[in-house]
């Protein structure tokens, strides 16, 4: 009987484990973990936002690196293909903005529950809280861990990448792969807040439907949505998104268009009409009828306008300083961007090394690489979560075919 390792108890290695597992194979899922589905259980927030309904050619737009490479296996097992899944198995969804997809309950851990009755059911065998060592391949392949050896037929490489590596993340699968042979493209943080050197005195603070604008060397991402500014960094979907496209570049600065429905002469024209209206009122007061409080003290603050400065005292070259803020509100970026927030990694194996429609690897026969380990990553949605269910399955089949 031909035996299956899978390295990784993760979205992806489980997946591969559970569509693999039959009556004619032994599959090992081997974690440094006591439990499977660690970073599982916090993705979105805890609810777990499992994938996302793009149609799917708007589904495929949203992988950001190697989105063709996505192609064939996104073809055998879609996002569709996952909400059926789920359903199967007694998970009910729902949609939230965005076309995020949830289950009912909002809980991670159900999703998780489900995925171990699967894997007791199928009788895979889950060896946890075991760290492998060193792979090596001659016939077989042997797999030294801190429990002893293993010898497997074929071997999935799943063990995520450096994301969150308090849940044991920490790159160990790209140590695998090279020495296995495999090129590894530079990882990166992905989907991480952006942190900012001249930030407000503010805590943290909503900004809804504005335009953030991600300035690079020869380069501009922009994103429009909601925004979270705060005295340190800027985070929440549209900067979640700039970040990510911009993960391999150093980021020089950020723009915050305030009112991207309005352009300088209607916005200006909106601010003359409130200063003629409050001529005795304090600026300050004035432009709380357009924005939040403390963030129009903090840009009077950074144009050095007195806060008191009443509304038919504000000079014509203020009053253009102003609306230039507005519309390009300018920060500073840090690249200091840490793993531990980001959601994902930009960067892993070199897909050119990696057979599209099975997952295995061109250089070493019967070694399968699937998840985040490998250089595919995509925006914040669900997306991410979708490609680690769809290599994983796309890899069981192809084992499942050869055995």
């Amino acid at each position: 009987m031909m035996k299956i390792g899978i390295i990784g108890a993760g979205p992806s290695g489980i997946f591969t484990a559970i569509n693999l597992k039959n009556e004619n194979n032994e599959v090992y899922l081997i974690d440094k973990n006591k439990e499977i589905g660690k970073k599982l259980a916090i993705t979105g927030n805890g609810r777990c936002n499992i994938t996302n309904i793009a149609p799917y050619e708007d589904f495929l737009d949203n992988i950001i690196r190697n989105r063709n490479f996505m192609y064939s296996s996104f073809s055998k097992f879609d996002n569709y293909s996952l909400i059926d899944f789920l359903s199967d198995n007694g998970i009910d969804t729902v949609v939230e903005n965005d076309g995020k997809v949830f289950p009912k309950s909002m809980k991670s851990t159900d999703i998780i529950e489900m995925f171990k009755d699967i894997i007791l059911e199928k009788k895979v065998k889950f060896i946890s809280n075991t760290e492998v060592k060193s792979i090596n391949k001659s016939n077989d392949f042997v797999v030294t861990t801190n429990k002893g050896e293993f010898e497997f037929d074929y071997l999935v490489l799943a063990t995520g990448g450096k994301s969150y590596p308090k849940t044991g993340s920490t790159g160990d699968g790209y140590t695998f792969a090279k020495r296995l042979g495999h090129q590894i493209i530079d990882q990166t943080p992905s989907l991480a807040p952006i942190h900012i050197s001249n930030g407000f005195n503010i805590k943290a603070l909503n900004l809804r439907d504005v335009t953030l604008n991600v300035n690079l060397i020869d380069k501009l991402y922009s994103e429009r949505g909601d925004l979270l500014l705060t005295n340190r960094f800027l985070t929440g979907p549209i900067a979640l998104k700039a970040q990510a496209r911009a993960s391999r570049d150093d980021i020089t600065d950020m723009l915050i268009d305030l009112f991207p429905n309005y352009n300088y002469e209607s916005l200006e024209e909106i601010l003359l009409e409130l200063l003629i209206k409050n001529p005795k009122k304090n600026i300050s007061n004035v432009l709380k009828e357009i924005i939040n409080e403390s963030l129009a003290i903090c840009i009077l603050d950074r144009l050095d306008i007195d806060i008191n400065t009443k509304a038919n005292q504000l000079e014509k070259e203020n009053r253009k300083a102003l609306i230039d803020c507005l519309k390009c509100l300018r920060f500073k970026a840090v690249n200091n961007t840490s793993f531990s927030s980001a959601v994902v990694t930009s960067g892993g194996v070199d897909v050119s090394e990696i057979n599209p429609k099975t997952m295995e690897s061109k250089l070493v026969d019967g070694l399968y690489i699937v998840g985040e380990l490998l250089d595919v990553d995509a925006l914040t949605g669900g997306f991410n979560l979708q490609v680690a269910f769809t290599t994983g399955y796309a890899a069981s089949l192809a084992i499942r075919e050869r055995i």
